[in-house]
C-alpha cells in the first residue's frame, strides 16, 4: 500500500481497529539535531569524519537493537546509553574510548531537543475526535512521558508504553504485550504506525497487530503497507465502524 488501501479486504481489516499505537522518535517526535548529527559533531571534533548517510543508516541497522531482559531504573541510564554507543562506535570500525563516549552522552543530555512532527498533534485530535484510543509505544527512556509532555501530546495519548519501563525494546513481543495489557485491547484491534520496518512493522506484525510503516522521505524498499504522511491515517480509518 502506498497512501491508500490496495484492496477491500484491507478496507474490512482496518474496520476493526479500535485503538491505534504510534512510535515516538521518528514518528511523533523529530529530535533535533537529529541523533546521526549529533555523534558526526562530536566525532568530526575528534578527527574522525564520517558522512550523515553512513551514520543514520548505522543507528537504523537491526544489530544494533538492544535486547533488555528487565525493566531500566533511572540511575541506571548513563550506563546503558554509554554502552549503546559504545556498540555504534564499533559497528561503525572505530575504537569507543571513555573521551568519546564521554562527549556523545553530554552531547545528548545537553543539545537534543524533541518538537512534535507538524501534523502529529493534528491527527491524534483528529483521530481521538473519531472516538479511536490512541497510544505510543516506544524504545526510549524514562524522560517520554515529559517529552510528549512539552511536545503538546500528551493530551492526545491515552496510554504510553516505553522499553525502560517495559523491560523490553522493539522488535521483541514483551513491549507490545506490555502496551496491550495497558490498553485492554486484543492486538486485531489494534493498528501501530511507525518509521521502522523492523522494530515497528516486523514486531507489530509478529504479534497480531495490523501495521503500516510511515516513510515521509520516499517508498520504502520493504514491501509493506506504507503511508507518507501521519495526515493519511483519517482518511484510510475514515471506513471504520463502531469503535467500541
Amino acid at each position: 500500500m502506498a497512501s491508500r488501501p490496495e484492496s477491500d479486504e484491507r478496507d474490512d481489516a482496518l474496520k476493526a481497529v479500535t485503538h491505534i499505537f504510534f512510535d515516538a522518535g521518528g514518528t511523533l517526535l523529530a529530535p533535533t539535531p537529529p541523533p546521526a548529527e549529533i555523534f558526526r559533531q562530536v566525532l568530526e571534533r575528534k578527527g574522525k569524519v564520517l558522512d550523515r548517510e553512513t551514520l543514520a543508516g548505522a543507528l537504523r541497522s537491526p544489530d544494533l537493537i538492544v535486547t533488555l531482559i528487565r525493566p531500566m531504573t533511572s540511575s541506571l541510564e548513563p550506563e546503558f546509553f554509554r554502552s549503546v554507543n559504545a556498540r555504534l562506535l564499533e559497528y561503525l570500525g572505530l575504537r569507543a574510548d571513555d573521551a568519546d563516549l564521554d562527549d556523545i552522552h553530554a552531547s545528548f543530555e545537553r543539545d537534543v531537543v524533541y518538537h512534535s512532527y507538524p501534523e502529529a498533534r493534528r491527527t491524534l485530535k483528529h483521530l481521538k475526535a473519531a472516538g479511536y484510543r490512541t497510544g505510543v509505544i516506544s524504545n526510549f527512556s524514562h524522560r517520554l512521558p515529559r517529552v510528549l509532555k512539552e511536545a503538546g501530546l500528551a493530551p492526545y495519548l491515552d496510554t504510553v508504553t516505553y522499553s525502560f519501563e517495559a523491560g523490553a525494546e522493539k522488535p521483541h513481543p514483551k513491549i507490545f504485550h506490555a502496551a496491550l495489557a495497558r490498553a485492554n485491547v486484543a492486538p486485531e484491534r489494534v493498528l501501530m504506525v511507525g518509521d521502522s520496518y523492523e522494530a515497528d512493522y516486523l514486531g507489530a506484525r509478529n504479534v497480531g497487530f495490523h501495521a503500516l510503516l510511515l516513510c515521509r522521505q520516499g517508498p520504502s524498499r520493504a514491501a509493506c503497507p506504507a503511508i507518507r504522511s501521519l495526515m493519511e491515517l483519517p482518511a484510510l480509518l475514515g471506513a471504520a465502524g463502531s469503535r467500541d
